[in-house]
């Protein structure tokens, strides 16, 4: 069974290969990293589903969204699922922040590498 250690690491280098699909405007890309049935749960909308998580990328790339970072404060293993709770950040052009925030993400092993299977995030910007 893989430790904590082990599977912190190849989430943080899901994560940033992630974010490299984002940069280079990757809908698709971006929408690989999730588990068949997966769920994204951003705020101010419903659940997107799996088939619809490209199609919500790409919504968030044509708003302006160019890059982000995803910081791991900790991972927790249970066999083929880990929990994942760390800070985000959204870039636009000239890597201007437009958003930060944090997320919990549930992992889950598929096809022998982890990917995201139930992904929420919130702001941490005041209201306005």
């Amino acid at each position: 069974m893989p430790s904590n250690t082990d599977v912190a690491a190849i989430i943080s280098r899901n994560n940033k290969r992630l974010c490299g699909e984002l940069a280079v405007g990757n809908a698709a890309g971006v929408a690989d990293f999730y588990a068949t049935g997966a769920q994204l749960m951003p705020p101010n909308v419903d659940f997107i589903e799996t088939d619809a998580l490209a199609s919500w990328w790409q919504g968030a790339i044509d708003m302006g969204v160019k890059d982000g970072s995803l910081t791991s404060i900790s991972v927790e293993v249970h066999g083929d699922t880990a929990i994942e709770v760390g800070r985000y950040k959204l870039f636009g052009d000239d890597r201007v922040e437009l958003d930060d925030g944090k997320y919990l993400v549930v992992w889950r092993k598929e096809d022998g590498d982890w990917k995201l299977y139930l992904d929420i995030f919130n702001t941490s910007q005041p209201a306005e």
